[in-house]
């Protein structure tokens, strides 16, 4: 999609310093990634203690998923 936004310059050059991309679209593409998943993050941590997990699920689910990545290498 093509857009245009006004972005200081000096942030736009701090977004491809640290994101190692020659290309501004795809710096700011990777930032914007991060910081969604950052937030998503966030907010998932904010439900701990508020929602119950059963840990054993997990761990099952875990196992069975990395048992499943094994077979594949």
């Amino acid at each position: 999609m093509r857009t245009t936004l006004n972005l200081s310059e000096q942030l736009v050059r701090e977004v491809e310093a640290l994101y190692g991309s020659g290309n501004r679209s795809k710096a700011v593409e990777k930032a914007l990634e991060e910081a969604v998943r950052q937030k998503k993050l966030k907010a998932f941590m904010e439900l701990k203690g508020k929602i119950a997990i059963d840990e054993d699920a997990v761990k099952s689910l875990r196992k069975a998923e990395l048992k499943e990545n094994e077979s594949y290498s």
